[in-house]
């Protein structure tokens, strides 16, 4: 009964999520979203709750973007390498979406209308030299010596 439940109330409950979408405007798949289900089998007492105290309600209590750590702690084994997969996965899949619908192998920005879209503001800093990243797929190489 509770599993059913929470199953149902979850699926509703993403259905009133926004669509996601690329910055080019490509929808895509949502992405790891936690729904948390309570249950009550004894009044509430709230002036806007209605229950039945002699029934049990099962009722929505928060939608959560990731996976959260507060259980991952109690599980019997080291679900993060199966987190880190996931959002791996998922942003590989937004990437070639992306790449898919700019008809450019390899694009790295998304075009708007109007041209370019704005570099974030942790993106300039690395474009100044403050921060060393890795573009996708290459190799770190050594600093020439001097």
């Amino acid at each position: 009964e509770f599993l059913e439940n929470a199953k149902r109330i979850g699926k509703e409950a993403l259905k009133c999520l926004p669509e996601l979408k690329t910055p080019d405007g490509q929808a895509i798949p949502m992405t790891l979203i936690r729904t948390d289900i309570g249950c009550s089998d004894t009044p509430v007492y709230d002036k806007d709750t209605h229950w039945d105290p002699t029934k049990r309600t099962f009722f929505l209590n928060e939608i959560e973007y990731g996976g959260t750590t507060y259980f991952i702690r109690h599980l019997k084994f080291d679900s993060i390498p199966m987190w880190a997969k996931l959002y791996a996965e998922k942003a590989l899949e937004i990437r070639d979406k992306m790449v898919e619908n700019s008809g450019q192998p390899g694009a790295k920005r998304a075009k708007t209308a109007s041209g370019a879209l704005k570099k974030p503001a942790a993106a300039s800093a690395r474009s100044s030299g403050s921060v060393v990243m890795k573009p996708a797929g290459a190799a770190m190489k050594r600093p020439a010596k001097a």
